[in-house]
This record gives structure tokens, sequence and C-alpha cells, in this order.
């Protein structure tokens, strides 16, 4: 565990801080595929079940570990840091052997600290995240109406992006990435700006979400370590799309 970075929120879990020094003795479910939702059905009257799309259930990550405080005091003060880390939902990050931060969002769990001895405190931590998925850098680009440009990430899986599309184009615009298309036929003023998140298929004007605003519906999703073509176009006006998307993880 000497090569990685861990830490909840903005507490570190593995280095040195304030308090003292932190050590992750083990992380249990984290590098690990987490379950499965998909069913099988099997083939009637023949061998083997038909193939069924993959779908993960949410991830559920154990870590244990110590803190070897400074004095009596920040060891007590440390535990009641630690109850306080899933108060809102934290980002959980792990920097491994290659330095390089993968993050998930838990949104619940439990965080058991154990008694202070001395200046020894041990700890649990059962994090729950609801999405499975774990997130490096973040990729951007931007595209001219009528222009083109290419986005990747690094990651290991599908990664889903969110569009961000603003200028003066009042007989609305399309967004294509791959080869597919996502057209919103409602013009767009100047001043207001379109966020079209693929994952969820949702269109927020201005960040407040607006239904039934798209034409052609097929969203698309980046693939691993391969430039996507990206572009944006409009009957009328002039505008831009800024592509967002993270390396992903599984």
């Amino acid at each position: 565990m000497a090569g990685k970075q861990v830490g909840l929120g903005d507490q570190i879990l593995h280095g040195h801080d304030r308090y003292g020094w932190w050590q992750v003795n083990k992380i249990e479910g984290w590098d690990e595929t987490p379950p499965e939702k998909s069913n099988t059905v099997d083939v009637v009257n023949g061998h083997g079940s038909f193939p069924m799309p993959v779908y993960y259930g949410s991830r559920t990550v154990t870590v244990t570990g110590r803190l070897a405080a400074k004095n009596h005091q920040l060891a007590i003060d440390a535990k009641r840091r630690l109850t306080s880390l899933l108060q809102e939902p934290s980002s959980f990050v792990v920097a491994s052997d290659d330095f390089l931060p993968v993050t998930a969002l838990a949104n619940r769990g439990r965080i058991t600290p154990g008694p202070v001895t001395g200046r020894w405190l041990t700890f649990d931590l059962e994090l729950k995240f609801p999405d499975p998925f774990k997130y490096g850098e973040r990729r951007y680009v931007s595209v001219a109406s009528g222009a083109s440009d290419t986005v990747f990430h690094r990651g290991t899986v599908e990664a889903w992006p969110s569009v961000s599309v603003s200028g003066n184009m009042p007989d609305g615009y399309t967004v294509t990435i791959g080869g597919q298309s996502v057209s919103v036929p409602m013009g767009i003023p100047s001043g207001a700006t379109h966020t079209i998140d693929y994952r969820r298929r949702r269109l927020y004007i201005n960040g407040s979400l607006f239904m039934g605003a798209f034409g052609s519906q097929n969203f698309r999703s980046i693939p691993p370590g391969l430039r996507t073509s990206v572009s944006l176009s409009a009957p009328s006006g002039s505008g831009s799309a800024g592509v967002t998307v993270y390396d992903t993880y599984i």
C-alpha cells in the first residue's frame, strides 16, 4: 500500500496531515468488477442462454486503516473528523503506483472509528457508490458550428460525454458524435446555455431541466482509446459546442 494515495472528500486517509500519519491497510471492492444486474434467459429446447446486455449494480468498497496521531488529543479530533465525512456525498480518490488519481462519488456508507489508544486510532469504512464507474482525467474539446474535431479518453470502458452549447442559433442545432446525431429543433438565443447529458439523455437550459426538447436522439458514447469525431451544425446563426468526457473505468 506504500505507493497509494487515498482520500475521502478533503480528508487524507493514506499520508501525512495535521493529525499525523494515516495508513490504509486494505481496500476491497475498488479494483474488482461490481455485481452485474443482468439476467440471463435460457434457450428453450437448446443449449446455453441468450446473450443479454451487461449492466452493473452499485459498488461497495471497504477500507481499513489506522492513524498514528501526533498526540492523544489529535487522535480524538481525527476520530470526530472521520464520523463527519459522509454528511454529504464525498469523492473517494485513489492514486495508485502510476500516480493517476481515479475518483468515484460515495453517497452513503458506514464509518467506524475504533477506540483511541494513546495516539493510535484504527478505522473501518464501508462506502456505497450508486454509480459503479470510476473516473480519471477530464478531456475537453470545443467546436464551432460548421467545424469538426475529435475527442477521446484513456479509460477502459465506454464514456458518456456532456455537451455544452451556446451561441445564437434561432432554428436549433445538431451535435454529431461518431456519426450519430442529437438535434435540438428549439432555437438558442445569445446568452443562453444548453447542456446535453448524454448518459441520462437530458437537456438542461441554463442549468434547469427541460423535457421533450430533442428531435433526433442518437446518443453516442466515446470508446476508450479511439479518437471520435465531433461536429456542430445549425441551419441558421452560429455557435459552439464544448464536449467534456472523463477517462472512465469499471
